[in-house]
């Protein structure tokens, strides 16, 4: 059976990641708030088709999105990176408050249908908002992954100078079968 991933998120992850579920054969729906972004990675991936396609994150598109799957196995939340200058506040709401929200979503979804994996990717970045932002991620996947709930595991990706497709590679190893046996973890990736 086809695995149903949703990648949700932004920037230079986006198409690495896509690509690397795509090659193990499954469908992959997108979700980010870059409607460029969007359409350049759609392009990079040979076009929007069956197994590959995406929405730009506005009201209703992540029912859409879910509807279109129908089934969700994966979700990989990879928040877009922010430049340095961007205020703490900000960078705390789109980096933390809506890939947390987004993360409870699809658990309670996946809990519902029988489970499926959680894989959260922390910016990378040595500022000290970097490292709040990584820490709170953090926080919340260990509470997550105490918490339990049937069938789904939840793992943070924080990438400390790791390559694109390094992080793309373990995002799909944790979405994998071997995934099952970790929950809760964060992983720092060099």
């Amino acid at each position: 059976m086809r695995k149903r991933v949703l990648i949700a998120g932004g920037g230079e992850l986006l198409e690495p990641l896509a690509r690397a579920f795509l090659e193990e054969g499954a469908t992959v729906a997108l979700l980010t708030p870059d409607a460029v972004g969007l359409s350049r990675t759609l392009d990079a991936l040979g076009g929007e088709r069956e197994d590959r396609f995406g929405h730009v994150a506005e009201a209703g598109a992540l029912d859409t999105l879910l509807g279109r799957l129908s089934r969700l196995d994966v979700l990989v939340c990879a928040p877009p990176p922010l430049a340095p200058s961007v205020p703490l506040a900000r960078r705390l709401s789109e980096q933390v408050a809506e890939p947390s929200a987004l993360l409870q979503i699809a658990r309670a979804w996946m809990h519902s249908r029988g489970g499926g994996r959680l894989v959260a990717v922390a910016p990378d970045g040595d500022s000290q908002a970097a490292s709040m932002v990584r820490e709170a991620l953090a926080a919340l996947v260990r509470r997550l992954g105490d918490a339990g709930s049937a069938g789904v595991c939840i793992n943070l990706l924080c990438p400390r100078g790791a390559s694109r497709s390094a992080v793309a590679d373990c995002a799909r190893f944790l979405a994998g079968g071997a995934g099952r046996a970790l929950n809760g973890q964060v992983l720092t990736l060099t």
